[in-house]
C-alpha cells in the first residue's frame, strides 16, 4: 500500500473504527432481564449466555482469520467480518425466535474474530515509530468510547422494548462502507524498509517471546474479568452499596479505558519499554483498593485504575508483538495473543470457582485478594520485559 494511502486520515480512521467491535458484544447486556421474561420456557442461564457466547466465535475465528485472509485478501476478510457483524447484530431486533437469536450471537463472535487481530496488526504493520504508538493509543480510546456510546444508545433504544436495543449494532454499516471506500484492495502486511526481511513461509510461526506474552495476557484477562463477575457482589458483601451503585461505578470504567489510551499516547518514547509495568502497577493498586475499601468513593478510584490498566495493558502488549517479531509474523502472532486473551476472559468464572474450592473461601473479597496476588506476580514478569526490552526486540537477519 502506497505511503499516501497509509497517511490518508480516512484510512487511519477506518482502521481505528474496527476496534469498536472487539468489545461491542456486551453493549446490549441490559436486555437480558427483559429477554428472560420474553422467553419463560428458556432456562435463564441460557438467556444470559447470549451475552458471552460470542466469545466462542471469537476464539475459533481469530486464528482462522489469517487463513481466510491468505485466500481472499485482508480487505475482503475484514469486510466479510463486518457484514457478519451487521447481519447477526440486528437479527434479534427482527425476530422472537430464540434459537435464531442465540445463533446470531455466535455470529457476532465469528464476525469479530475475522477482523479483531487486524484492528491492531494493521496499525503495527503499516505505521512506525511515534505515529504507530499514537495510533495504538487511539485504538484503545476508540474501543473504550465506542463501548460506552453503544451501551448508552442501546439503553436509550431499550425504552421501546428489548428488540429495539439491538439496532445499535447497525453501527457496523457506516464502518463497512468507510472500510470499503478508503482501504485499497491491494492491502498487504508489509513495513517500509523491512520487505526483504519478511519470511512469508514463516509467517505462521510464533516465537517463544510471543507465547510468553500470550500466557501473560491470558492471566491478565482472567484476573481483570473478576471485576465483571464479582465486583457487584463485593460491594454488596462489604455493605457499602447495592447492585445499581456497583453498575454505575463499572460504567465509569469505559471512560477510564479511554483515558488509558491517552496516557499511552502521551507517554515519552523512552518510557514505552515500561508501559506494561506502569499499567500492571495501576491494576495491582486498583485490586488492592478493592480488598480494603469500605466506600463507593474509594472503590471508584480502584475501578478507574483498573480501567486504565486494561486499555494500557492491551495496547502495550500489542505494541510488544510488533516490536518482538518480524513484520510477516505480526498478523498471526497478534491473533494468537488476542485468542488467548479471549480464552482467559471466558474462563474467568471457572478460575474464580477453582480458587474458591482450593482455598475453601467463596467470598468475593477473597477472589480479589487472589487477584491482587496474581497482579503482583504479573508485575514481576513485566519488569523483566522492561529491563530486557532491547534484547527482546526483533533483529532482522543481515
Amino acid at each position: 500500500m502506497s505511503k499516501s494511502k497509509v497517511d490518508n486520515i480516512w484510512t487511519k480512521l477506518s482502521i481505528l473504527l474496527l476496534n469498536i467491535f472487539v468489545v461491542s458484544a456486551g453493549a446490549t447486556a441490559a436486555t437480558v432481564p427483559l429477554m428472560i421474561k420474553s422467553f419463560p420456557s428458556v432456562d435463564p442461564t441460557t438467556v444470559e449466555l447470549t451475552m458471552t457466547v460470542s466469545s466462542l466465535g471469537i476464539i475459533l475465528f481469530t486464528p482462522l482469520s489469517n487463513l481466510v485472509a491468505d485466500k481472499i485478501g485482508i480487505k475482503k476478510d475484514i469486510l466479510l467480518g463486518l457484514i457478519i457483524i451487521l447481519v447477526s447484530g440486528v437479527i434479534p431486533a427482527l425476530t422472537n425466535n430464540f434459537p435464531l437469536i442465540f445463533a446470531s450471537r455466535i455470529g457476532i463472535g465469528v464476525g469479530t474474530g475475522l477482523l479483531a487481530s487486524y484492528s491492531q496488526s494493521l496499525i503495527i504493520a503499516l505505521y512506525q515509530g511515534k505515529e504507530q504508538q499514537q495510533l495504538l493509543g487511539w485504538s484503545s480510546v476508540v474501543q473504550g468510547l465506542g463501548m460506552f456510546l453503544m451501551t448508552f444508545f442501546a439503553g436509550l433504544l431499550l425504552t421501546n422494548g428489548w428488540h429495539q436495543a439491538y439496532w445499535v449494532n447497525a453501527i457496523a454499516l457506516p464502518v463497512l462502507l468507510m472500510f470499503a471506500a478508503f482501504i485499497p484492495h491491494t492491502l498487504k502486511i508489509e513495513q517500509a524498509g523491512n520487505v526483504d526481511d519478511v519470511d512469508v513461509k514463516g509467517s505462521k510461526k510464533v516465537d517463544g517471546k510471543i507465547w510468553a506474552l500470550a500466557i501473560f495476557i491470558f492471566f491478565f484477562n482472567t484476573t481483570f474479568a473478576f471485576v465483571s463477575i464479582k465486583f457487584a457482589s463485593l460491594v454488596i458483601e462489604q455493605g457499602y452499596g447495592n447492585a445499581q451503585s456497583a453498575s454505575t461505578l463499572l460504567g465509569i470504567m469505559s471512560f477510564a479505558m479511554a483515558a488509558g489510551g491517552f496516557i499511552f499516547m502521551a507517554m515519552p518514547q523512552a518510557w514505552k519499554r515500561f508501559s506494561l509495568t506502569i499499567s500492571i502497577a495501576a491494576g495491582l493498586i486498583g485490586f488492592f483498593i478493592f480488598t480494603v475499601s469500605k466506600s463507593l468513593v474509594l472503590s471508584g478510584v480502584g475501578v478507574v485504575l483498573v480501567g486504565i490498566a486494561v486499555s494500557m495493558t492491551m495496547v502495550s502488549t500489542m505494541s510488544c508483538v510488533g516490536m518482538f517479531t518480524s513484520p510477516a509474523q505480526v498478523p498471526f502472532s497478534t491473533s494468537v495473543v488476542m485468542t488467548t486473551a479471549n480464552v482467559g476472559t471466558l474462563l474467568a468464572p471457572y478460575t474464580a470457582q477453582l480458587l474458591a474450592k482450593i482455598f475453601h473461601d467463596s467470598s468475593s473479597h477473597f477472589t480479589f485478594v487472589c487477584g491482587t496476588i496474581i497482579f503482583a506476580l504479573l508485575l514481576i514478569f513485566v519488569l523483566v520485559i522492561g529491563f530486557n526490552y532491547e534484547k527482546l526486540m526483533y533483529q532482522a537477519k543481515k
